[in-house]
């Protein structure tokens, strides 16, 4: 298997085999902490060899260096069946509402399949920085 994508974003969709991604990022700059982020989707396209078809275990995971969660684990299944071709997609597209930003840090997207990570991405959250008052 291929990740062909993963990324963070505004918006993601899966309609009918097709995979619409609006704005990609890999940062979120915030006013204060905690804070929260209302939506952030995960994109993700990943092409399957014919001999891999079927039902694959899924789990996608905000940690840190030392592996401290930035949310709770998304955990499920996809299936995936071939039309013909030699290969064969499954698109995912996740919606994390209401993501709690605690603290400034670096974390990592990560995208397993079957148990064994397959790709990642970097999420940087930051603390905007202050502008000095005109008098």
């Amino acid at each position: 298997m291929n990740v062909e994508i993963l990324a963070l974003c505004d918006f993601a969709q899966d309609a009918s085999g097709k995979l619409t991604v609006l704005g990609a990022f890999d940062a979120i700059t915030v006013r204060e902490f905690p804070s929260v982020h209302q939506l952030l989707c995960v994109a993700a396209r990943v092409r399957f060899q014919v001999y891999e078809l079927g039902a694959h275990a899924m789990r996608i995971d905000l940690v840190d260096a030392s592996g401290d969660r930035l949310a709770p684990p998304l955990e499920g299944s996809m299936h995936v069946n071939g039309i013909g071709g030699d290969s064969a997609c499954a698109n995912l597209a996740l919606n994390v509402f209401n993501l709690r930003l605690e603290r400034e840090g670096s974390w990592r997207l990560v995208l397993s399949i079957d148990g064994q990570e397959r790709a990642s991405t970097p999420l940087y959250v930051r603390k905007a920085a202050s502008r000095a008052r005109r008098e």
